[in-house]
């Protein structure tokens, strides 16, 4: 009699977790809404989401100081197989010539990675997450392109591009001034930085690292020839310190971003 009692448990328990994991796979598609909302407050939303929380469509709006900063229609899969190795994977993709959106994200312990990177979007989008840049009012479209990079309290692994295209600025009235890309190429603790010119009338060159131990200290030495637009580039060129040196500015920035301090732990 006791054996039937816990082989009758066991059934009931059995459908119970069959009712939740059915449950749980059907989730409909506006708790991605509620989760993008909580998870980067209310900066990002997915509107007219259609289909599940584990594979679906709906509108990507990126939002910041009361101001759409970007919007497109894209498609979401999450793999759930992945959660029972401790990591959530999922894969994005758009249609939209305008705002190619397509990558792969893998999140896990102390663990974020990215790969097939194919996306542009406008410059804008930085300010919802870096308030600052708003300073600048930079315009003009970011592309990314990456196949593999690896992000963890060690370091960076991989290389990602980041290419400012129409590159402009509402400070001081700075209309297009050309294209620009930043080359990241990591190695574990310490990463190789560079900023080419690819068009322009204002040339941009820097050659820098970022040491991802300790504090996560980052520097950036280059040049700026203005040409032509050195009247209206003065603002940046006084916010960035840059000497005169026979009509090319030479500038340095320092910053810190401890990979440490982004997972939350000590460096």
């Amino acid at each position: 009699m006791p054996s039937n009692r816990w082989r009758g448990l066991a059934y009931l328990g059995a459908i119970l977790c069959s009712y939740l994991l059915f449950l749980l796979i059907t989730l409909p598609a506006y708790w991605a809404d509620w989760l993008a909302i909580r998870a980067s407050q209310n900066t990002v939303r997915i509107q007219q989401p259609e289909g599940t929380l584990w594979g679906g469509s709906g509108n990507l709006v990126i939002q910041s100081g009361g101001q759409e900063r970007m919007q497109t229609r894209f498609t979401w899969s999450i793999q759930p197989l992945w959660l029972f190795t401790g990591k959530l994977q999922a894969r994005f993709g758009s249609r939209d010539v305008a705002t190619p959106l397509n990558a792969t994200l893998r999140i896990g312990y102390r663990h974020v990675s990215i790969s097939e990177v194919d996306a542009a979007v406008p410059v804008s989008v930085l300010s919802a997450f870096i308030p600052a840049i708003d300073l600048v009012a930079p315009s003009g479209r970011l592309q990314i392109t990456t196949p593999q990079a690896t992000l963890t309290p060690a370091g960076l692994e991989g290389g990602l591009q980041l290419t400012w295209l129409g590159a402009g600025a509402r400070m001081g009235g700075l209309s297009e001034v050309g294209d620009y890309r930043l080359v990241v190429n990591g190695r574990g603790p310490t990463a190789g930085l560079r900023i080419e010119t690819l068009r322009g009338d204002v040339g941009v060159t820097a050659q820098g690292e970022w040491q991802a131990q300790g504090e996560g200290l980052l520097r950036l030495t280059g040049n700026i020839t203005p040409g032509n637009r050195e009247q209206t580039l003065r603002p940046l060129l006084t916010m960035l310190n840059a000497q005169n040196n026979n009509g090319q500015y030479i500038w340095t920035l320092n910053s810190r971003f401890s990979p440490a301090k982004f997972f939350g732990a000590t460096p």
